[in-house]
């Protein structure tokens, strides 16, 4: 039964180890991470596309085709809040990713795009905190986002067969004995101090 539990404690060890890692780094990052306003601005890529605009699209109809026909795949549907007009009163869509901002501003003949990245640390960062109740459209964010999900079940049951392993244990080891007490103990205090 032990040799079995131990088992099932690897395996879902494993399972979970790549989340944990991005979640290690990503806490690091945000750890280490200057203000936002003290941050140095990327550098904004900038394009013109050929674009006849239809007259007879509303706001959030012209920006979802947009989007269909030269976002990127990671870029959700639009919301209104991202709707928005310039000084002069043309349109400017901003297609919030992962991985940057893209803003677009419509003119009668031809679409102005401006793309900014993110590092790769903000990258990790933006993408540990999506969650499944994110309406992600993308087959490769939506992936991330279910073996997250996965890895905290299987970070949950790796407490459980630890738990069960202490408990199968011999009480002769007084080095795990020792460890538990000193883990809770530090646990609750942690606890303590926060609240």
């Amino acid at each position: 039964m032990r040799s079995w539990i131990q088992q099932i404690h690897i395996y879902l060890s494993l399972l979970s180890l790549t989340s944990l890692v991005v979640f290690g780094l990503v806490g690091l990052h945000a750890t280490f991470e200057p203000k936002f306003e003290d941050r140095p601005k990327a550098e904004a890529r900038r394009w013109e596309t050929a674009f006849a605009t239809p007259k007879n699209l509303d706001d959030v109809e012209l920006a979802e085709r947009i989007r269909k026909a030269f976002g990127s795949a990671l870029a959700n549907p639009v919301a209104k809040q991202f709707l928005k007009r310039t000084a002069e009163g043309r349109l400017q869509v901003d297609f919030y990713e992962v991985n940057g901002l893209t803003r677009v501003v419509v003119f009668d003949d031809k679409l102005t795009f401006e793309q900014t990245r993110v590092p790769v640390l903000e990258y990790l960062n933006r993408i540990h905190a999506t969650t499944t109740r994110a309406p992600v459209t993308d087959w490769r964010v939506r992936a991330w986002v279910w073996y997250n999900e996965l890895a905290i079940w299987s970070l949950l049951g790796m407490t459980m067969t630890g738990i069960l392993l202490w408990l199968t244990m011999r009480l002769s080891h007084r080095g795990a004995l020792v460890a538990a007490v000193l883990g809770t103990a530090a646990f609750a205090l942690i606890y303590w101090r926060l609240q």
